[in-house]
């Protein structure tokens, strides 16, 4: 991995970078002779951007992404990104990947404070300067986006994003910068279409600090030396690192680098989270479905042995630990992001066309997928598959019934719900709402009820610990029938996640529950229909990139099923 970091001061790069800065933010000052034309520029953007929100499918976008609690989103999907590259190599790249990141981490500190320290500069934004706009909160009342600043200048987000973006050009390669920038653009339309920041906030504010960053990396030496104590430190904390890898890794098993781990994790548990969709079925298609059920299997009495004897290293080999461990880590951080900050039901419910459309994409290529994976054979083998495709048939034409509060049903609805997850084809979402817990849980999880939260956690606990031996045997010695069953299940499925359907909602114990649905077949051709269809042709793709990534699974056989 080359950096364009320099390790001598370059005063003549940094006269030149800091002269930009200047001369951009002076384009900008009220006395300059520019900033009638910036300020017409600024109006225009935002009467032209706020008017979208007159558009209510826009508005429920805008009020969803320029609530605050969208920035951690934000972050988890750049933070999403950069694994994804670091995770794409040898431990080379991953030891300069981990480095990078804390010298970027370092470069944004000091940028941050600085800016707020220095640069404060009170001027309101448009919602305040302006007679009239359009508000996101009068469209869609439950909004929380921010449509308002006293001090808009400069615009922190988009300062971050662009400083973030230079960054991985200069440290990895300009198209990975190129996707910087876009992300950046589209975190900060949010707080321009709401009111909270003119346009010239990000150009401007973000832009003369991002430049003055640049000539600080590119003319100082300042940028390596923060890479430099990255890099120690990163090495002492890799020791560590490797030698525990050493000690706890099961046999021809590669853990060190746990960021591909951690991805999977983060879309086994946002799959979890969708009625219809099953976490099993996410496993599987990204290769890691066999070494999961081995791994929790092998949560018996062997390990209990080694943890009793205290042979921590023997227990944590017998359970795949350091496989677990990151994937159990990416899943929190997926049900966390989905429930506390970005609610996957309010998306769910507002855009069920998108929503289930994109999930019957990716299902159905996933079908096709997985036989061309693990072949019909036989005639008899044919007669599992459709025996499969009845049964989830089946589940998919149940609709959410009321059920008991009590603690054992709770708890019974866990176990229940860890058997669906572990089969690929039965979402354990859709195996909740059928049992009127789907809503409970999304509540819970966002509220952190622990009163609902632990016998609900026991119960998946307790399935998981019998449903996952059960599944282990069955691929031990009956694979391509098991296989067969569960892609004819997830086939009949497709029901569940049909996009076109008239869904009932009724107020029960003061909340708005599902009662029924009816698929339709679309007569018109419509922005939802374009919407749905759309949406299945991305999750389509997306199978492709999952099954390519499946490719270079850690499992024998390459993510193919024998």
């Amino acid at each position: 991995m080359e950096f364009a970091l320099s390790r001598t001061w370059q005063w003549k790069t940094l006269l030149i970078w800091t002269a930009l800065s200047a001369l951009l933010f002076a384009s900008w000052w009220p006395i300059a002779a520019t900033r009638e034309l910036w300020d017409a520029v600024d109006l225009w953007v935002f009467r032209t951007s706020n008017a979208t929100v007159t558009w209510e499918p826009m508005a429920i976008i805008w009020a969803l992404s320029g609530d605050r609690r969208f920035d951690y989103f934000s972050a988890l999907i750049i933070f999403g990104i950069y694994l994804a590259y670091i995770s794409r190599g040898d431990l080379a790249r991953f030891r300069d990947g981990v480095a990078f990141g804390i010298m970027t981490a370092v470069i944004l500190l000091v940028v941050i404070v600085l800016q707020r320290e220095i640069i404060a500069f009170p001027r309101l934004s448009p919602s305040l300067a302006l007679d009239s706009y359009h508000s996101i909160q009068a469209i869609v009342p439950w909004s929380l986006a921010k449509e308002g600043s006293n001090s808009s200048f400069p615009g922190d987000h988009a300062t971050v994003t662009l400083i973030i973006a230079v960054l991985w050009w200069l440290g990895f390669n300009w198209r990975f910068g190129l996707l910087g920038f876009v992300l950046g653009f589209l975190f900060a339309m949010p707080r321009i279409v709401a009111g909270a920041h003119w346009a010239t906030d990000v150009v401007i504010g973000g832009g003369f600090v991002t430049l003055l960053t640049i000539g600080l990396v590119r003319g100082t030496p300042l940028g390596w030396w923060a890479y430099s104590f990255a890099v120690r430190q990163t090495d002492a904390a890799l020791a560590i690192w490797i030698g525990i890898v050493e000690r706890m890794s099961v046999t021809d098993r590669d853990n060190v680098n746990p960021t591909r781990q951690i991805l999977r994790g983060m879309c086994i548990g946002t799959a979890d989270l969708v009625p219809g969709v099953s976490g099993g079925t996410m496993a599987l298609i990204l290769g890691v479905y066999k070494r999961l059920i081995a791994a929790i299997a092998h949560i018996d009495m062997a390990f209990l042995r080694h943890l009793w004897r205290r042979e921590i290293a023997a227990a944590m080999r017998r359970i795949d630990f350091l496989f677990l461990l990151p994937l159990g880590i990416g899943a929190i951080l997926a049900i966390v992001i989905f429930t506390r900050i970005v609610p996957l039901s309010v998306l769910v419910t507002e855009f069920p066309e998108a929503m289930f459309g994109f999930f019957f994409g990716l299902i159905a290529a996933s079908i096709i997928g997985l036989l061309s994976h693990v072949g019909t054979g036989s005639r008899l083998h044919w007669a599992w598959l459709v025996i499969g495709v009845a049964f989830g048939l089946a589940v998919s034409i149940l609709v959410p019934v009321r059920t008991p509060d009590d603690i054992w049903f709770v708890f019974l609805c866990g176990m229940i719900a860890i058997a669906a997850m572990l089969v690929p084809g039965i979402s354990g979402s859709f195996v909740l709402l059928i049992l009127g817990k789907y809503t409970d849980t999304i509540d819970a999880l966002g509220r952190l009820d622990f009163s609902f939260l632990v016998p609900l956690a026991a119960g998946i606990v307790a399935g998981a610990l019998a449903f996952s031996r059960a599944i282990s045997w069955l691929l031990t010695h009956y694979q391509r029938q098991t296989m067969l069953t569960v892609i004819g299940v997830l086939a009949g499925s497709l029901l569940a996640v049909w996009p076109f359907k008239e869904r009932e909602y009724a107020l029960i114990d003061e909340k708005m529950r599902l009662v029924a649905s009816h698929p339709y077949f679309p007569a018109q051709f419509d922005g939802g229909v374009a919407l749905g269809l759309a949406s299945m042709v991305v999750g389509a793709l997306l199978f492709q990139l999952l099954d390519r990534l499946a490719q270079k699974s850690d499992e024998p056989g390459k993510g193919q099923v024998r």
